[in-house]
């Protein structure tokens, strides 16, 4: 319930102009001591003043991805990352979410990872500037017989991609349920990569719709956690990837309870250009049936 809480707390994030250290702050992929799953990329920044993901500003920030190596459905997956300094010496230990419930065999997953001022031996953030690098592993999964419901999908051109004039790159786009059961809580986990098909940012929409019946669709947009216009600029592809839990009311409308730390609620008000900008799109993207957009391509494998 404590993991289910939290994943439910990450909401749609538009930051504009915040100032987050974010370098050349990466590492390729390293093998989990955990069979069942990798490490792909990953990259790590300093948490902005205005931080909406973090505990609180200053805090290290990893973000990166997963993938399911084995042959068997795996859930309950955490990774756990350190800190350390130009001697290889540990600085901070800390664990983090990965945003998933089931992962099939092949499928990939961002995660974000927090370091408070407790993750450290100094018990403050004294020990953030002495960073050097940072390692990620797979810490735990579990086997699992369960599986998502496979009826939702983003329609072959379903969504696009681009930098708005506040410079934060925004996907909007549409899920439809294709299948024949009713879906219960539907939300969508965004990846974004750089060039070099590395994880520079995430996003994890609030629930779009507490009950999705056969047949329906509901909109969604998605812009990357802890943006600069840097960061946005960099960015120069992204996956979406549809969660859902079992339907347990046809008739729930209620948007899910939040939590005011680790992953906190969207702002009151959200800019109404971002919401113009997701109607337009979507409704361009229902018109190009004759010439769709093509889907966008997965990060390159690892070779580490």
């Amino acid at each position: 319930m404590k993991k289910k809480a939290l994943l439910i707390s990450f909401l749609i994030v538009v930051l504009v102009g915040c100032s987050t250290s974010i370098g050349n702050h990466f590492a390729m992929a390293q093998s989990s001591d955990d069979s069942h799953a990798q490490v792909l990329s990953y990259n790590w920044y300093v948490a902005p003043s205005n931080t909406h993901l973090s505990t609180e500003p200053g805090d290290l920030v990893i973000v990166g991805e997963i993938q399911n190596v084995g042959s068997n459905i795996i859930g309950d997956a955490s990774v756990e990352g350190t800190a350390l300094d130009f001697g290889g010496n540990v600085l901070a230990e800390e664990k983090g979410t990965v945003f998933v419930f089931h992962m099939l065999p092949g499928q990939k997953a961002p995660f974000y990872i927090d370091f408070t001022p407790a993750s450290g031996s100094t018990g403050d953030l004294s020990w953030v500037s002495s960073i050097k690098s940072v390692k990620v592993s797979v810490s735990s999964v579990t086997d699992t017989s369960a599986a998502q419901y496979s009826g939702l999908a983003i329609p072959f051109g379903g969504s696009v991609g681009s930098i708005l004039n506040n410079n934060t790159y925004t996907v909007v786009g549409y899920v439809e349920n294709n299948g024949t059961e009713t879906a219960g809580d539907v939300w969508v986990v965004t990846t974004f990569y750089n060039a070099a098909g590395m994880v520079v940012a995430l996003n994890f929409t609030s629930y779009l719709a507490n009950s999705l019946a056969p047949g329906a669709e509901v909109p969604f947009w998605a812009t990357p956690a802890d943006n600069t216009p840097a960061l946005s600029n960099e960015i120069a592809n992204y996956a979406v990837q549809i969660d859902s839990l079992p339907s347990t009311s046809s008739t729930s409308t209620s948007t899910p309870s939040t939590s005011n730390r680790g992953f906190p609620t969207t702002p009151l008000v959200i800019a109404v250009v971002l919401v113009a900008v997701a109607a337009a799109a979507i409704l361009a993207l229902r018109k190009r049936q004759k010439s769709p957009l093509p889907p966008p391509s997965p990060p390159p494998p690892s070779t580490d």
